[in-house]
């Protein structure tokens, strides 16, 4: 599962997704040292895993949840118009 960093403080984060946690938490402490002094930003910041199969940022459905759904849907449309 891939991992991203995300600040909260500033909205920075990770422009590629990471396959090691280790990488991603690396990016954490230079993006802490560049910006922030080496401190942990007051609004707070982290290191998250994100699913690889699905769009944005992982909240929103994978290609094929919808294909499914949208396949469903015209079956009952095709079996609400007899």
């Amino acid at each position: 599962m891939p991992y991203e960093y995300q600040c909260r403080q500033c909205k920075a984060r990770s422009p590629e997704r990471h396959d090691r946690q280790a990488d991603a938490e690396l990016e954490q402490e230079e993006h802490r040292a560049s910006v922030h002094g080496g401190l942990a930003p007051a609004a707070g910041d982290g290191v998250r895993p994100v699913h690889a199969e699905a769009r944005g940022d992982g909240c929103l459905p994978s290609g094929s949840f919808l294909f499914v759904a949208f396949l469903l849907l015209a079956m009952l449309a095709n079996c609400w118009g007899r």
